[in-house]
């Protein structure tokens, strides 16, 4: 007979209803009316009682800590809450903000993180999950605080506000050597354009990403990816650019960015102008200092104060006031630092004054063109020429008197400070020089022109002399090309 098999069902106990959570004591609720308010949330009268004040206070909370938004005063709510208030307490200077915070200045650095690119969700002030992973991401992207935290110290804030402030100024321009694989890359730039937003990977990326830093826009990536960095400087640019503000390379903004690099080697060619940023600038910047004339702070950048010092260059040479720095106008302006050699050479001769010689003929200068003690008056101008770059090494007067006469610069009647004067002690004796010196100022007295000297070997040592032009002993002057 065949077994017959019985099949049992489980039993199912009976539905339960659920214990409700004791309702929150009147002090518990006051305890988390006074953490809530220490946390930046207004949860109205610190009196225990459950108002709406306090409901949406306690909701906020929770929806920054990813909690449950239930508006009641759960355990879970109750030990985060907690937490959280521990941790203002610790950082009572207000520059320690991070999850479940909530105040005015939580908002400002919302705004700020947004301007770089990064998604906070709704500005609100209220420090929640999306604002930890924008700071994360922040934080990560500046070499300075790759510690991969979630919250804002006063390090970290400072350096959030100077990256929004660099964004607060005109595009610039760099001065880079011509190249051909530049060209070819943008010329592969501008086909892309209209392709070109959050998202796109390739070289023209990355060469979007090069120009917008030229332009003083920094992307802080120049990987080829076209990250949320990557479009806030976009937007940046476009803002200051007065483009429609989109965060996609559209060929408008292309158009614009391009002219970030300067493609030249020369130094002003093109002239170089308000908002270059360049060694070239740099350079030049320490020429107007040089000059006298105040370009601000030398950094390379041809900001306002630069332009205002190369006007006034300008002006005081009658020169084209247009505030640029050409090639021909950078070239006086060298030539100008340089100064004249004259004053170089008369700036060398008065170190000297009052140096007497050392027993018999001695002196530094014979010495420093390797001769031993003689008569030295030319060793003197040769010296002080020769150190203000004019190159000279005569020790004979006569045939210093030849040079000046062979290469067109001999003069009896015209002196200018820095010449170099001639004497003839005995015109006629057939030597045509025996004593020479340095012509340091020229002037009239009584109606005739006078020289002073600076003369080597005068009564053995190095003195100011006067004398009147068109005197018998005077042979002549001159000077060295």
């Amino acid at each position: 007979m065949p077994v017959r098999t019985v099949t049992t069902r489980p039993v199912v106990p009976p539905p339960t209803t659920p214990v409700p959570l004791p309702a929150p004591s009147a002090a518990s609720i006051k305890h988390a009316e006074t953490l809530l308010t220490r946390v930046g949330f207004s949860p109205g009268k610190v009196d225990g009682k459950v108002t709406p004040a306090f409901t949406q206070a306690v909701r906020d909370f929770q929806k920054a800590w990813g909690l449950g938004v239930t508006g009641t005063l759960d355990a879970k709510t109750t030990e985060r809450l907690s937490g959280t208030a521990k941790r203002v307490a610790a950082h009572k200077d207000d520059f320690f903000v991070s999850v479940g915070q909530k105040s005015k200045s939580i908002g400002v650095l919302e705004h700020r993180l947004q301007k770089l690119g990064y998604a906070t969700g709704k500005a609100d002030g209220i420090y929640g999950r999306d604002t930890a992973l924008a700071v994360k991401a922040f934080r990560k992207d500046q070499k300075e605080l790759t510690d991969g935290h979630q919250w804002l110290g006063k390090k970290a804030r400072q350096v959030l506000r100077e990256e929004v402030q660099k964004l607060a100024h005109a595009p610039e321009r760099r001065r880079l050597a011509p190249t051909k694989s530049q060209a070819r890359l943008d010329r592969a730039t501008a086909k892309a354009c209209g392709r070109l937003q959050v998202g796109s990977k390739g070289d023209a990326v990355k060469n979007v990403q090069a120009h917008l830093k030229a332009a003083g826009f920094d992307p802080k990536h120049t990987n080829g990816t076209f990250d949320e960095r990557t479009g806030a400087a976009v937007k940046a640019f476009q803002a200051k650019s007065k483009l429609p503000v989109t965060g996609a390379v559209d060929p408008r903004t292309w158009k614009e960015l391009k002219k970030s690099f300067i493609l030249s080697s020369r130094p002003a060619d093109p002239a170089q102008k308000l908002g270059e940023r360049s060694g070239a600038v740099k350079a030049s910047e320490k020429l107007l200092k040089k000059l006298g004339f105040n370009p601000g702070r030398i950094d390379g950048l041809f900001d306002a104060r630069t332009q205002k010092a190369v006007k006034a260059y300008e002006k005081k040479k009658h020169l084209t006031r247009d505030g640029a720095i050409g090639t021909n106008q950078l070239a006086k302006m060298q030539k100008d630092a340089k100064g004249d050699y004259r004053s170089k050479v008369l700036e060398t001769a008065r170190r000297y004054l009052g140096f007497h010689e050392k027993g018999e003929n001695g002196n530094p200068f014979s010495k420093f063109f390797g001769r031993g003690p003689e008569a030295w008056c030319a060793d003197f101008v040769s010296y002080c020429y020769t150190k203000a770059g004019k190159k000279l090494n005569q020790s004979y007067t006569p045939t210093l008197l030849a040079q000046l006469k062979s290469n067109g610069t001999y003069t009896r009647n015209n002196p200018r400070p820095g010449d170099i004067i001639m004497f003839d002690w005995h015109p006629g004796s057939g030597v045509s020089a025996e004593h020479t010196g340095l012509v340091e100022k020229v002037f009239r007295k009584n109606g005739r022109l006078y020289v002073q000297t600076i003369e080597g070997n005068s009564g053995d040592s190095v003195r100011r002399n006067t004398w009147a032009v068109g005197d018998s002993v005077i042979a002549g002057f001159g000077t060295v090309r």
